[in-house]
């Protein structure tokens, strides 16, 4: 009995120091593959949604995560126009609550929002099983196992590139956001119609907004559920689940897709896909109008007045001159 019990803990010892020396092991090669810039020709991943590890240290005020809807329907130059926040969109394409996470922790080692918005969209994007470990990989463990993330990256590498510290260079005006000038307006019926009726929120993202809220919460940041206008995607079912896990956690949501008249939206002239996504001018009348509702709600810094953020008046100046220039198709 005695040596049953001496080799069973020996065979555990074995599997710790195993488990141990291959997150080592991991954690080196993640430094080695990690980009270190923010630039696309460094490598990163969607490089306008890291464009916050450029912008000065703990600047940044408001963070939004979510996916397309929120990069094509926010603008954070429009909202320092209006209000003077500093804010920074950091949302991909397809991006799953648990891809939210991930993109958070990595904000949070370079800035400390007091307000987190999550767009609500992507808690209905179903994936499969692997991707789901692949993401919930990438939220808990974070930068220190970016290895896969970046594993493609070694066709690149250059020597130089691998022991070098970060130095993030990419500056981006839009802060994040995506400019179209592109009109294809939605013309169908009216699709927010009222009914008891639930849509199902995947388990997967519910435990990944309970982790964000948790995170949130652990840094004395507010966080806010709001849902940007998407015909395409958004239905007054997904709008009852998302307004049942809200009040069922305390948390404050938003739903743009009700009430639009509040904010001069048109879908005739407002969206670039017909419905799915905003177009520049779509973006400002939603920004104004969130804007308005975090001057109520909030209390955030208005730093215009301030010269530490005088560069921002150089950005909005650009911003403009982008927003004219930008193709129409």
């Amino acid at each position: 009995m005695e040596n049953q019990k001496k080799t069973t803990l020996q065979n555990v010892t074995k599997c710790i120091v195993f488990i141990l020396l291959l997150a080592m092991l991991l954690m080196g090669v993640s430094y080695l593959m990690a980009p270190k810039d923010n630039t696309k020709e460094s490598g990163i991943t969607n490089p306008n949604a890291n464009g916050f590890y450029s912008e000065p240290k703990n600047s940044i005020d408001v963070v939004m995560i979510g996916n397309s809807d929120a990069y094509s329907g926010f603008s954070p130059m429009e909202l320092w126009n209006a209000c003077g926040y500093t804010s920074y969109v950091s949302a991909e394409g397809l991006q799953v609550p648990a891809g939210s996470l991930a993109m958070l922790k990595r904000i949070l080692d370079y800035q400390k929002p007091k307000l987190v918005i999550l767009e609500t969209d992507g808690m209905f994007t179903k994936t499969d099983a692997s991707q789901n470990i692949v993401n919930a990989f990438n939220a808990v463990l974070g930068e220190p196992f970016s290895v896969f993330r970046y594993h493609n990256r070694w066709k690149k590498l250059k020597w130089k590139d691998l022991l070098r510290k970060p130095f993030y260079t990419a500056h981006c005006v839009t802060k994040g956001q995506m400019l179209s000038n592109k009109v294809k307006g939605y013309t169908g019926e009216e699709y927010m119609v009222e009914t008891d009726k639930r849509a199902k929120i995947p388990g997967s993202s519910i435990i990944a907004v309970k982790q964000i809220q948790k995170l949130c919460a652990e840094n004395n940041m507010e966080l806010l559920l709001l849902e940007m206008p998407s015909e395409s995607s958004w239905s007054y079912k997904r709008h009852n689940a998302v307004k049942d896990f809200a009040k069922e956690h305390h948390l404050p949501f938003v739903d743009l897709n009700l009430d639009r008249d509040r904010f001069d939206f048109d879908w005739t002239t407002d969206s670039r896909d017909g419905g799915n996504h905003l177009n520049s001018a779509g973006a400002r009348k939603v920004t104004r109008f969130i804007g308005e509702y975090l001057k109520e709600h909030y209390d955030l810094p208005d730093h215009r007045d301030d010269p530490n953020f005088d560069v921002w008046h150089e950005d909005f100046k650009a911003y403009t001159e982008q927003v004219k220039f930008t193709e129409d198709d």
